[in-house]
């Protein structure tokens, strides 16, 4: 085989330059794709979105009715609003760590206690929630169902296929940074009753020999109307998120309305009172009218005579001193006689 030329790598090289204008097209081209990137996956959907509680909702329970070996008690799960506030208000923490207050009372959720979760933190562009579960799900290559061990972590895998969970609640939140991950995404789902790392996450057998007598089999899972049946926590939130969403509950409308009624009645009987006596507050300034009236007078006089008393007390006082000052002058103008020679 022969060798390249030198001169072929040259041409070749000199054959496309790269000159400003082909520069700045490729510039804006690049920009444009970014641009395009950030649209697709700029709006998130929200915990409440039925396409996307769909989807998570119907990706468990798939993955939960073609377990291997096969499950003979797993349950059908279902959504549940309040685990999706809870996955929310501990997304926007945006850490890669579990939720501390998944086994306090109320805290999670208002009828469950002792809250099962799951996390996955990736890249903005490359989330779907059937991307998420199922990565969990491949955790199971790491599990050994006959002596329940786990040659590394799978706890997301025993909790994803645990069989006495049936509610599900999933959130995913946009962060700048989760860990060393710039721009990225983190998906929670929380589940009730939660697992454990205690034992076996279901029984094996056949598919819904163990169910109640009370459920029926649906897609390989034990369903049952009203285990299944959603609730919706109108007015129950996190109490520890933050910012905590403004919510009036019940009480909180009851006063309120008592405020505007008594407000409104008493406004009522005011307007009642002044239109069957419309000149009651003359009545009350002519009733106390006398009396202002009987006191004035007298007051007025004592101060008259203090008045008078001051002055004639004024008067007084410089007659003395005028008559103090004539015999002074009386005296000096006979002391003076006194003194004068005899002519």
């Amino acid at each position: 085989m022969e060798a390249p030329r030198p001169f072929a790598r040259e041409w070749c090289a000199q054959s496309l330059p790269l000159t400003r204008g082909s520069l700045l097209k490729l510039r804006v081209w690049e920009l444009w794709l970014l641009l395009l990137d950030f649209g697709l996956n700029a709006e998130l959907p929200h915990e409440e979105d039925v396409h996307f509680i769909n989807e998570y909702v119907n990706v468990h329970n798939e993955l939960r009715g073609n377990v291997l070996p096969r499950g003979s008690n797993l349950r059908f799960m279902t959504w549940d609003v309040a685990l999706s506030r809870t996955a929310r208000a501990w997304g926007k923490k945006c850490v890669f760590e579990h939720n501390n207050h998944l086994e306090e009372l109320n805290m999670a959720h208002p009828k469950f206690n002792g809250i099962g979760e799951n996390i996955w933190v990736g890249p903005e562009n490359e989330f779907t929630a059937s991307i998420a579960i199922r990565s969990w799900y491949e955790e199971r290559k790491k599990y050994h169902f006959e002596n329940d061990s786990c040659s590394s972590d799978c706890s997301n895998y025993k909790q994803l296929v645990w069989d006495t969970s049936y509610k599900v609640g999933c959130a995913v939140t946009s962060c700048t940074r989760v860990g060393r991950i710039k721009y990225a995404v983190i998906f929670i789902c929380n589940y009730a009753p939660g697992g454990s790392l205690s034992r076996r996450p279901y029984k094996p057998g056949i598919t819904c020999a163990r169910c109640s007598k009370y459920d029926r089999c649906t897609d390989f899972l034990c369903s049952n109307a009203d285990r299944d049946q959603s609730v919706y926590y109108r007015f129950w939130y996190p109490r520890w998120e933050v910012p905590r969403p403004i919510v009036c509950d019940p009480l909180c409308l009851f006063i309120f309305f008592l405020r505007m009624l008594c407000f409104s009645i008493c406004i009522i009987v005011v307007l009642i009172i002044q239109s069957r006596f419309p000149n009651i507050l003359l009545e009350e300034e002519m009733i106390f009218a006398p009396e202002v009236t009987e006191v004035e007078p007298e007051k007025l006089q004592e101060e008259d005579r203090e008045k008078v008393e001051e002055v004639e007390e004024e008067e007084g006082d410089n007659k003395k001193e005028e008559g103090e000052e004539e015999n002074g002058e009386e005296e000096g103008v006979e002391e003076e006689s006194l003194d004068l020679p005899p002519s």
